[in-house]
């Protein structure tokens, strides 16, 4: 049972409501809310009677209280022990770095950013932490970091920085001249019209995170002919390169493939917003916030 999740419990209790608490702990109180109700699902025990004027220990919660309050102590204890064993210091404040991503912004991005940014910051240890693609809010309930990487915008209240409009486009087997597609003479390339996900079988990710798709998709009023669904970027892209289906995947995932497929923008064109988000962007540390500008000055 995570740790987090008892110090978020007892800071409500100190605190009084859940608003406050998440105000404190720097993430949103949708987030707090989710740790708390994962808690109370573990335990299998109601520990909180909340409503508009605050938040009341249950019997439960109140016998539970002083025995999460030892396990934090001794959590501590064991942190600080090991510190002195391994002969390290104790993490100072904004000496680490825990930033959530996704695949493509970690595989392409994130890299070259990192280097740039530990030439100058040398003594900043950075945490990348997989998000997922849609999972962000859960990410920032489940473990403190200090801002992710999205796609925007986002479906719950949160400060929010766009950076970079990230073409989405058609991916077609390698034979594709068995296609419908348009061909422009001047540009010397060709345009996948999103009609073609009607006819074509369609490899698509799961449900979860295929947003950027069903964006289009709803856009152009059409109901795609999906065959497959996979969990993953490279999955999908392996597929399409056997000629199982045609995919809607961003520019940003497409860099340096080594995958044989035709890669072609969609007709009409679609993109999707690359952006930040912070748990709470008004306790953001200085070592954060110098990060942050080093993106945005790589992206130009």
């Amino acid at each position: 049972m995570s740790v987090r999740k008892y110090s978020a419990f007892i800071k409500v209790t100190e605190q009084g409501s859940v608003t406050a608490a998440a105000a404190e702990l720097g993430i949103s109180q949708s987030g707090l809310t989710q740790l708390l109700n994962s808690l109370e699902d573990e335990l299998g025990l109601t520990l909180l009677i909340r409503n508009r004027s605050g938040v009341k220990l249950t019997e439960e919660g109140a016998q539970l209280l002083p025995l999460m309050k030892e396990v934090l102590e001794a959590d501590d204890k064991v942190r600080s022990l090991a510190a002195s064993l391994t002969g390290t210091e104790a993490e100072t404040p904004g000496k680490i770095l825990k930033i959530g991503s996704f695949t493509s912004v970690a595989v392409n991005w994130l890299p070259d950013i990192i280097r740039s940014f530990s030439s100058e910051e040398p003594d900043v240890r950075i945490e990348l932490i997989d998000c997922g693609y849609n999972n962000i809010e859960k990410s920032f309930a489940e473990q403190p970091m200090d801002f992710g990487f999205v796609r925007l915008p986002l479906d719950f209240k949160c400060k929010t920085l766009p950076l970079f409009n990230d073409r989405l486009l058609a991916v077609l087997p390698y034979d594709f001249d068995r296609f419908k597609l348009i061909y422009n003479e001047a540009e010397k390339n060709y345009t996948c019209p999103t009609s073609l996900f009607v006819s074509e079988p369609v490899v698509s990710l799961i449900d979860t995170v295929d947003r950027d798709a069903k964006t289009i998709f709803r856009s152009a009023g059409i109901v795609p002919n999906i065959r497959y669904r996979v969990e993953d970027d490279f999955a999908m892209l392996a597929m399409v390169e056997k000629g199982l289906g045609i995919a809607i995947m961003p520019e940003l995932m497409l860099e340096n493939t080594n995958h044989k497929v035709l890669i072609c923008q969609l007709y009409p064109p679609a993109f999707r917003m690359i952006g930040i988000a912070f748990p709470d962007y008004s306790h953001l540390s200085d070592t954060a916030t110098k990060f942050v500008e080093f993106t945005k000055k790589y992206l130009g």
